[in-house]
């Protein structure tokens, strides 16, 4: 028996969540692909004197003008790297505090907006 393009609850699920994806796409987003999106938010940040408020920072940029989705794979994909590259640096410290970058995304655009909301959550 041939199911169709879903292929069951999950593939309905999951076909339906890539649509729905593709109508919340940010009026400004930067660059079409993800990877893209996300260099471009990174090199739009001011550099940051401390590793985790960079991470905070970072990705709420992400979250704010590519995805939510594209700053969780973000932070993971980083972390991931840190793991296999000689002298990277994974750590759930930095995933907690793209966590609170997601999080501070909701409060507004402006920099300092985000830096003081990354500051209070610790970073």
């Amino acid at each position: 028996m041939r199911l169709g393009p879903c292929q069951g609850r999950l593939g309905c699920l999951v076909v339906v969540a890539l649509g729905l994806y593709g109508c919340a796409t940010p009026p400004d987003r930067p660059a079409v692909s993800s990877y893209s999106c996300m260099v471009a938010v990174r090199e739009s940040v001011p550099p940051q004197g401390y590793d985790k408020r960079a991470h905070c920072m970072v990705s709420a940029g992400i979250a704010q003008r590519c995805s939510v989705f594209e700053a969780d794979l973000a932070g993971l994909g980083k972390e991931f790297r840190d793991v296999f590259t000689p002298g990277g640096d994974a750590s759930w410290a930095d995933w907690r505090a793209d966590r609170a970058g997601i999080r501070c995304a909701k409060r507004g655009r402006d920099l300092a907006v985000l830096a003081a909301c990354c500051a209070e959550a610790g970073y």
